[in-house]
């Protein structure tokens, strides 16, 4: 039986990636695909930085294409509170562990991922703070201190290794940015164009659907 794994290009403070989240929701209805994350690191090492009125005067115009195109919005604790405050780190590697420890612990990182979203986006919670994810984590139902330990481990040895791994990728598959989409059928690899689908994650979930099909 064919196996089909579809490769997410994306980023935690990727405003466009949470608009890719139907498309997301849409593909996990379809039965013998597997979701894989690649979190690109956009804002992780050296590209760190903490939340300021370039940061904001560079995203906005974006965020009200995002619910133009996607219809997700951005809520008023996000637009109105956490995007006015200077003291938010934006580090993708936290959410990107975030992401890894709970793949690792229970095979649901694109659950993490989708949550913390809504926790940054909707919510206007900081998601590089280990306290904000260790919580997000023990709602979904995790133990916190064991989600914690995880989440330590993979931050000191193993998150360096996945942006490399997600930098291959994107080479591999010519995408100059994110969120991209590749789907992977018995080794063979065909890029999903997002704009195709951004608006219009039902047609995404039924082109999953008949390529898994042609394959079986």
């Amino acid at each position: 039986m064919s196996t089909a794994t579809l490769h997410y290009l994306y980023d935690p403070f990727c405003g466009w990636c949470y608009g890719a989240a139907p498309m997301i929701s849409a593909a996990l209805s379809v039965p013998g695909v597997h979701i894989e994350p690649h979190g690109i690191g956009m804002l992780s090492g050296d590209k760190r930085r903490t939340m300021s009125p370039e940061w904001r005067d560079f995203v906005r115009p974006h965020e009200t294409r995002i619910t133009f195109y996607s219809k997700q919005t951005f809520g008023d604790a996000y637009v109105k509170g956490l995007q006015e405050r200077d003291d938010v780190v934006l580090d993708s590697s936290l959410p990107i562990a975030a992401m890894l420890a709970a793949e690792a612990l229970s095979g649901r990182g694109v659950e993490m991922l989708k949550r913390l979203q809504v926790a940054y986006y909707q919510e206007g919670r900081a998601i590089a703070d280990i306290a904000v994810i260790v919580d997000v984590a023990e709602v979904l139902g995790y133990d916190p201190q064991t989600f914690e330990s995880r989440l330590l481990a993979l931050l000191d040895d193993g998150i360096e290794q996945h942006l490399e791994s997600s930098q291959a990728v994107m080479q591999r598959i010519g995408a100059q940015g994110v969120p991209a989409f590749a789907l992977e059928i018995d080794g063979r690899w065909e890029v999903l164009a997002f704009g195709h689908y951004l608006s219009r994650p039902e047609l995404f979930r039924k082109d999953l659907e008949a390529r898994v099909s042609r394959a079986a």
